[in-house]
């Protein structure tokens, strides 16, 4: 075992160590190739997010609906949708399949983002060849970056921007020749990061704090965080300010809904939006956040992803703070066994996370937007591990933690939710409508069911009702007005419930009747059923026999349905309208293998 195990080392010395140039570009390559296939291991991205506004948003930027449709996608239409666009290019224009092997491969660039950050910080170390790559790939295996591998959230796709501006703006600062080129590209990169996604900002502050703790002077550090802040600033205004100029037109407020406080847009509510589900709750909160996080992940995202670097983190920098006090100021100060006080590189690494992860916690403290900082984590463990152990056995120390840390997270890998590849990546059965130049069709509820809209009649106006929007009075006459002046027919578009169980069940048939064991006294299938949820059809002529759903789901499913309906119709009572009795239908719509059925009604004036 030892034998095979030293193989294997030398092996992965040999050929991914980065003493060469060949085995740095292929590290990278391999890696971004294994994300690729486990993006395309997953099955195609459905997250939340993409039914609700990441679809829809690229498609409506693509073919100007802003002044056409009113919030389908709830308050998040109005986000910058450049990354959506990119998407739905490759993703429906293409192949789905595709777009999820290229951001696979995509995301895949952390790993080199990651490496470039270690082999600055880790200058000096005699072992960093085999470091840099290592904990690279623990990077990659952080809780964030494991859930969003594949899919259109964002926060991978623009985590190596971010990283390569940290990683060239510690090399501006450690570079004597050259170094307005790496500020300059520094400021590109994190100015992209922070166009295409907003919540990027806390990198931005965070790394123009660790900018002011860089080289000696500090007239110095000024003018290079004034160089960095001024063509982020540039870069990020040529990215969304054209989008943001749009929105401003039509509504009055760049960031509609958002901050409405401040610009008072008449057809959002005269306040600041914001999810404050996940901030601390309270001071000793706060103080004790990443432990709290760590033993309690729910507290941060709907999905846990169970992360242990956080708390690891927060331990060694109260033991690395502990341990220089007393090496300062307590007795005997004897010479100390591990290094003393951080290099430059090192002290702006930890600043940066340190600053980062504070702005995320007053700002946001949801987990997925930590996707970047997540992919450094193992390296500021590591060179803190350095401070707090004894030198004998730190290095010991640090790659127990780090692989602990990778341990936890890999063991608790979710997704934000995968579907089965089909060969049509979304399939949207076509509704009933007479004239839709005229139509006028209404997507009620907070559900995300946005994405169906590209691929239903464009030349109708899209609008949402009770949904997350925070609609005003002047919202509500908007939709109404819009209603009077096109003149033609209005649908009402909800989910219908779908049991949980259906879609399994489902693919057991379709498996079974592959496999020949749909016929005979189909004792095989019989096997899945289960009590409560599936039941055992005997073949009856020419039907095969086949599994259904038990009494009780039915009756569940049923029961659902009637809470949607009676939902949907207190929510257009609201504007004066309800549903037409006998018009609704239930429609066919897909992403992947999966089923999203649609409940499709027509909507009348109520008297």
């Amino acid at each position: 075992m030892a034998e095979a195990t030293s193989i294997v080392r030398g092996w992965l010395s040999r050929n991914f160590a980065f003493d060469t140039r060949a085995n740095v570009v292929r590290a990278c390559v391999v890696a971004c190739a294994l994300a690729a296939m486990v993006s395309l291991l997953l099955g195609q991205d459905a997250n939340a997010d993409l039914r609700n506004y990441h679809l829809y948003n690229g498609w409506a930027a693509l073919y100007s609906r802003l002044s056409i449709d009113l919030a389908p996608a709830q308050m998040q239409s109005y986000f910058v949708p450049w990354l959506d666009v990119g998407y739905y290019l490759v993703a429906v224009k293409g192949s789905a399949m595709l777009a999820g092997i290229v951001l696979g491969a995509w995301h895949g660039l952390v790993f080199a983002a990651v490496a470039a950050v270690a082999w600055q910080v880790l200058e000096g170390d005699q072992r960093r060849s085999r470091l840099v790559p290592m904990l690279a790939f623990a990077g990659c295996c952080s809780a964030v970056f494991l859930a969003e591998l594949g899919n259109t959230m964002g926060d991978n796709t623009t985590a190596p921007l971010v990283l390569a501006a940290v990683a060239l703006t510690i090399r501006a600062v450690k570079s004597q020749s050259s170094a307005t080129l790496h500020w300059l590209v520094a400021g590109l990169l994190l100015g992209l990061a922070l166009g295409l996604k907003l919540t990027n900002a806390i990198y931005a502050l965070g790394l123009g704090v660790a900018v002011l703790t860089g080289r000696p002077g500090w007239r110095r550090r000024f003018a290079d965080a004034t160089l960095l802040t001024v063509v982020t600033t540039i870069v990020f205004g040529v990215v969304a300010g054209p989008w943001f100029f749009q929105v401003w037109s039509q509504f009055g407020n760049p960031l509609f809904p958002q901050f409405n406080t401040w610009f008072q847009a008449p057809l959002a509510q005269p306040i600041g939006v914001a999810d404050l589900r996940w901030l601390p709750d309270g001071v000793l909160q706060a103080v004790l956040w990443p432990i709290w996080i760590t033993l309690n992940p729910r507290e941060i995202s709907e999905s846990a992803m169970p992360q242990l670097a956080w708390a690891a983190l927060y331990l060694l920098g109260i033991a690395a703070a502990f341990i220089a006090l007393m090496r300062r100021f307590g007795p005997g100060r004897s010479q100390p066994s591990a290094p003393v006080g951080f290099a430059i590189a090192e002290r702006m690494l930890l600043v940066f996370v340190a600053v980062s992860f504070l702005a995320w916690m007053w700002m946001f403290s949801i987990h997925r937007y930590l996707a970047a900082l997540e992919a450094l984590a193992p390296l500021a463990i590591w060179l803190l591990a350095l401070r707090v152990f004894p030198a004998a056995s730190a290095r010991q120390w640090g790659a127990r933690i780090v692989t602990a840390c990778v341990f936890v997270a890999v063991l608790g890998w979710n997704t934000w939710g995968n579907n089965g590849w089909d060969r049509h990546g979304f399939f949207v059965e076509t509704p009933p409508m007479r004239g839709p130049e005229r139509a006028t069709v209404l997507l009620v509820g907070g559900y995300p069911q946005a994405w169906r809209v590209p691929f239903l009649p464009a030349k109708a106006t899209y609008a949402s009702v009770g949904t997350n929007f925070p609609a005003s009075p002047a919202y509500s006459l908007r939709v109404n007005e819009t209603i009077a002046e096109r003149g033609g027919e209005i649908f009402a578009m909800f989910p219908a419930e779908e049991s949980r169980f259906s879609a399994r069940l489902v693919k057991i048939n379709r498996w079974a009747k592959r496999l020949g064991l749909t016929s005979g006294d189909c004792g095989v299938l019989g096997r899945f059923a289960k009590p409560g949820r599936f039941e055992l059809r005997a073949a009856v002529g020419d039907v095969p026999c086949q599994l259904v759903l038990a009494a009780a789901a039915e009756e569940a499913r049923e029961r659902g349905n009637q809470a949607l309906i009676h939902n949907a119709s207190e929510l257009l009572r609201a504007h004066g309208l309800s549903l037409r009795p006998g018009s609704c239908a239930v429609l066919d719509s897909r992403i992947g293998d999966e089923g999203y059925p649609f409940r499709w009604c027509e909507v009348e004036r109520s008297p």
